[in-house]
């Protein structure tokens, strides 16, 4: 199940920025780093995601005391 829902939303975000990436026209539609780029992107999400989450809730606020 967990499978079928991480290839379902690569799927969905490699359809978007492919959308984008062709509609963008200063972008080369031949440049092989672009695409390798659209296609890597999306199957590294969950990785990502979760370790950008991770690092801002270890990240403890710091809140000035103020001396009375």
């Amino acid at each position: 199940m967990i499978v079928i829902g991480y290839f379902s939303i690569a799927l969905i975000v490699f359809i978007v920025w492919f959308t984008s990436f062709w509609n963008d026209s200063a972008t080369s539609k031949t440049d092989l780093i672009s695409w390798i780029a659209l296609v890597i992107g999306p199957l590294i999400w969950p990785v990502v995601l979760p370790l950008s989450l991770l690092q801002i809730t270890s990240k403890k606020s710091v809140v000035p005391v103020k001396s009375e």
